[in-house]
């Protein structure tokens, strides 16, 4: 017998589909296909009634119509895993609108690299009368809930305020904000003084004319002016905001510009980082299981090295980085 805890807890929001979890490449099973944004066609019965035949049909090993059969979060069930018709995860996922345009982002295939300097609705269908429906059909974990903000920066997506409040109305544990930070929002930041809140952002360099190269848009200063707005606000000798840094063949993956990162967080105060490889390229690693080369070696330990010195929480949060560190 079969249990996850990722299908049990999650339900993703993404442009096309609405689905449960999304683990790497492995995306779980679907509860809608191309919905349109009508509410009145969003069925919240349906959706607790598919949750329960999917959980009934991992259980016993059923696989024909499931991407889970071959999944790392599949495990054997134990007396503890119960099933549950609430989410207590939520990722909201659904647009892909954003005010800058990393070269190396998934969703310019569906921007096509436009960069949306104002706010917009969605162009597939809007979260928030979905979102009242799931309270409203007691289907969220109120106590338990924490929402994640991933898709496009939510600063151009018009019903980001509408949202967070209904959240926040109804109930929920914490928030987790995926920002590029262009845009200062004093919502985050009494959140993050209320610890209601974290903040996730892709810086990828340290300097001015790296960030201009990788996001396509130059506002680095902004974004440094904004981190020290929420460091400030969350009143913290550790602030619930963590830095990522994705190394990019070519581009990032030096010496002088890890350093420069690393000395730009000690000035502003952030002392949580991460460590990324760009997506495609740790896929390939993990999928073949072939080993890192020198020059990624030695970055990866100058990384952490520096991060030891300077006191840094640091990390490697994902499973592909997780293989990766372990085969150094």
């Amino acid at each position: 017998m079969k249990y996850c805890s990722e299908f049990n807890n999650v339900l993703t929001f993404f442009p096309d589909k609405i689905r449960s979890c999304c683990v790497l490449g492995n995306l779980g099973p679907v509860y809608y296909e191309n919905y349109n944004g009508d509410i009145k066609t969003f069925d919240f019965e349906y959706l607790k009634a598919k949750k329960k035949e999917i959980y009934e049909q991992q259980l016993n090993e059923i696989f024909n119509n499931l991407p889970c059969e071959n999944c790392f979060y599949l495990k054997d069930k134990t007396d503890e895993d119960r099933f549950s018709p609430k989410f207590s995860l939520v990722y909201l996922n659904s647009w892909t609108q954003c005010n800058c345009g990393c070269f190396y982002c998934d969703r310019l295939k569906y921007s096509k690299g436009k960069i949306t300097k104002r706010k917009e609705k969605s162009e597939y269908y809007d979260l928030l009368p979905i979102i009242k429906g799931l309270y409203k059909h007691d289907l969220l974990d109120r106590e338990n809930l924490r929402v994640v903000f991933h898709g496009g920066d939510f600063s151009v997506l018009k019903e980001f305020k509408p949202v967070v409040k209904t959240f926040l109305k109804y109930g929920i544990r914490k928030i987790d904000f995926s920002s590029n930070n262009i845009i200062f929002h004093p919502i985050v930041k009494d959140l993050l003084a209320k610890k209601k809140a974290s903040l996730n952002m892709s810086l990828d360099c340290g300097t001015r004319e790296t960030y201009k190269l990788i996001k396509r848009v130059d506002k680095f200063n902004d974004v440094i002016k904004n981190l020290k707005k929420y460091v400030k606000a969350s009143k913290s000798d550790s602030p619930e905001i963590n830095v990522k840094y994705i190394l990019l063949k070519d581009v990032n993956d030096n010496e002088k510009e890890i350093q420069s990162f690393i000395q730009t967080m000690k000035n502003i105060g952030i002392t949580r980082v991460s460590l990324h490889l760009e997506h495609k390229y740790a896929n390939e690693l993990f999928e073949n299981k072939n080993k890192i080369p020198i020059h990624y070696k030695n970055l990866i330990n100058l990384f952490f090295e520096l991060c030891k010195e300077n006191n840094f929480y640091y990390d490697t949060p994902d499973d592909v980085m997780d293989y990766i560190m372990t085969n150094l």
